[in-house]
């Protein structure tokens, strides 16, 4: 069983926790708990190892070669939104498989880099699905 611990701004937050040996990992950014829990669940049950995040920069320290998919909300603390984050992940790696969510912010034409699939809040679980599997295959066509 490969455990994932994870660190948020108030201390330690619940561990992912897979019997495969070698799971996709999710990287889910969100300053929102309920939030975060709700799509940790649903990746979990997908079978994603889930890292956590409550800010960019905690996501942008948390980024690693493990990471096939960030899933995160546009407004969060710091100077940094979840739209400047998607562009900084994708220019980092542009191999990664993005997703933004947001309740309150919906981007403009050119906010999202292509290939980042925008879903609006409250959303449908098989809209997330979607939108996590049109990344994924963006992803895959530009390996």
């Amino acid at each position: 069983m490969k455990i994932v611990r994870n660190e948020g701004a108030g201390g330690p937050l619940p561990l992912a926790m897979t019997d495969d040996a070698n799971p996709m990992t999710a990287l889910v950014v969100e300053d929102e708990m309920l939030c975060r829990l709700e799509i940790r669940d649903l990746l979990e049950a997908d079978g994603y190892a889930v890292v956590e995040a409550g800010s960019a920069a905690q996501a942008l320290d948390r980024l690693d070669g493990s990471v096939v998919l960030v899933v995160t909300d546009v407004r969060m603390p710091g100077p940094m939104d979840g739209l400047a984050l998607a562009r900084e992940v994708m220019r980092r790696r542009p191999d990664m498989a993005v997703v933004v969510v947001s309740a309150l912010v919906a981007p403009r034409p050119g906010d999202l880099p292509e290939g980042v699939p925008f879903v609006a809040r409250p959303y449908l679980e098989s809209r997330l699905h979607q939108a996590i599997g049109q990344a994924l295959a963006a992803r895959d066509a530009h390996e």
